[in-house]
């Protein structure tokens, strides 16, 4: 064997040897990316297709994925602004360096961790200018919380600040902090405010107690979580609408029937006084006559939701009532033939939050569609603003900007919201299947029905040709209403 053929063959060798050393790294980084802090994902592109501009930010951008677009870059020096004024809050200025040498230090020698929580790999960004992103996107956060508890205990001194001077700049920010493609590790924002915590008068404890006051969520618990639970500010709100799930009592109620259904049977478990549960002919618009339900379809196949929207529920003398605000959004039920819905704010942002919350499930293998099971149920009761109407007005749907939101502007947003998702589970499959079923029963029962809607027709025709003077016509239907309840009882 010549010279020649012995480099060659070492060469090959050390080629092989080369490429095996590159699988390995590949193979440890394909195995890193699904290590156990992953939670930060980009949207899918189905979904983006759908309304591209709630997964966009509008002022600032947080973290990695985002890094030098233009649009944006206005926004960097209010973050150099808030991370000098977020170590200024330590009056004793050697105080203020030592914490932020100790905040860099744990930053940085966070790297692998939150490269980690990335889908994405971010090996185009060095470890120096990703410890950046991450002290400087934290520092910010936390700063505008910090001062947002402030104004809001009107103890925030700085009046020339531009972000609190403008009432667009907040609810931008609140948007731009709720994309699942602008997040940065909740372990990031912990560190920084641990660090700052001793030296901080008057403030919440917690991360997790400033950021559910910024974003307006009402406390519906006491108890406050700890922040070592949360991958990022979207996952806490996440988490803010679902009840504990380590519960067991809570999974039953999720699940409990209150009738049971058998095939071409039902039980009701108790009394229900049928006609009393008929809506209020005030309801009713005479100006296109009692409204009809919709049909039921023909076939047997599987729908998830509710095969009727509100209005026709209500029709068929199913109430709707507006649950305590302290439980947590999953708690309906369906009780006596009352529905009962915890209420839900709706802001200017609620829109791109619950789109991206959607998103976020649909990313995440360890998330449960809770959020997503919930739209699929009240996207189900609306079918026109009629809908909308009823449950703003039983106080089930609160439109805190009516002014600019109305019921139609909010009905176009709520069509597509569901559109491109794809749902592994439904956690009112149950809850849907008893209200269906109650509903065809009632409908069945055409001989009462029949008797309701002849006596109330016969009734309101009279009332009309006589003249109804102050609300009789409505007082009247109101008595049938109750001899009625008298006369038919379920059993």
């Amino acid at each position: 064997m010549s010279n020649e053929d012995i480099l060659q063959l070492e060469a090959e060798a050390t080629d092989k040897n080369e490429w095996k050393r590159e699988i390995t790294k590949k193979l440890h980084q394909k195995v890193a990316t699904g290590s156990e802090n992953l939670s930060i994902y980009k949207v899918p592109k189905n979904l983006r297709k759908v309304k591209d501009e709630a997964y966009n930010s509008r002022v600032v951008s947080i973290g990695p994925f985002h890094l030098g677009n233009h649009a944006l870059v206005a926004m960097r020096h209010h973050k150099w602004q808030y991370m000098q004024y977020f170590f200024a809050r330590i009056e004793d200025h050697q105080q203020s360096l030592q914490c932020l040498e100790v905040c860099t230090n744990a930053i940085y020698d966070l790297d692998e961790k939150v490269r980690g929580c990335y889908s994405e790999k971010i090996d185009h960004i060095d470890k120096n200018v990703l410890a950046e992103i991450m002290l400087l996107d934290g520092c910010f956060i936390l700063e505008l919380f910090l001062r947002y508890d402030q104004h809001l205990n009107m103890k925030l001194e700085d009046e020339s600040d531009p972000i609190f001077n403008s009432a667009w700049m907040i609810a931008a920010l609140r948007h731009d902090l709720i994309l699942l493609e602008n997040q940065i590790p909740f372990f990031i924002l912990r560190s920084l405010y641990d660090a700052m915590k001793s030296h901080l008068k008057g403030t919440p404890n917690s991360v997790t107690s400033l950021a559910l006051k910024f974003f307006e969520m009402n406390q519906k618990s006491t108890k406050e979580e700890p922040d070592t639970k949360n991958h990022h500010l979207l996952h806490l709100l996440h988490k803010f609408y679902l009840p504990n799930l380590d519960s067991t009592t809570t999974n039953h109620q999720l699940k409990r029937s209150v009738t049971e259904i058998r095939p071409g049977h039902i039980s009701i478990s108790v009394s229900v006084e049928l006609t009393s549960h008929i809506q209020h002919v005030s309801a009713i618009h005479l100006t296109s006559g009692i409204p009809r339900p919709e049909q039921a379809a023909a076939t047997n196949i599987k729908r998830w939701g509710f095969n009727f929207s509100a209005s026709n529920l209500l029709w068929a003398g199913i109430e709707f009532e507006k649950g305590l605000s302290e439980d947590h959004l999953l708690n309906i039920t369906f009780v006596k033939g009352i529905i009962r819905i915890p209420p839900v704010d709706i802001h200017l942002t609620s829109d791109s939050l619950f789109r991206n919350l959607i998103a976020f499930e649909q990313c995440s293998l360890r998330s449960t569609h809770h959020i997503t099971s919930y739209l699929i149920l009240m996207k189900s009761l609306i079918s026109s603003t009629r809908d909308i109407k009823l449950l703003r007005e039983r106080g089930i749907i609160n439109l805190l900007n009516h002014n600019s939101v109305g019921d139609q502007e909010y009905f176009t947003e709520f069509k597509t919201i569901l559109d491109m998702v794809v749902v592994k589970d439904f956690c009112f499959g149950k809850l849907c299947d008893q209200v269906n079923a109650y509903f065809i029963y009632v409908i069945d029962s055409s001989s009462i029905m029949s008797l309701y809607i002849y006596v109330v027709s016969s009734f309101t025709i009279y009332v009309l040709f006589c003249g109804s003077r102050n609300g009789s016509l409505e007082k009247g239907l109101d008595g049938i209403r109750k001899f009625l309840c008298k006369k038919f009882v379920l059993k």
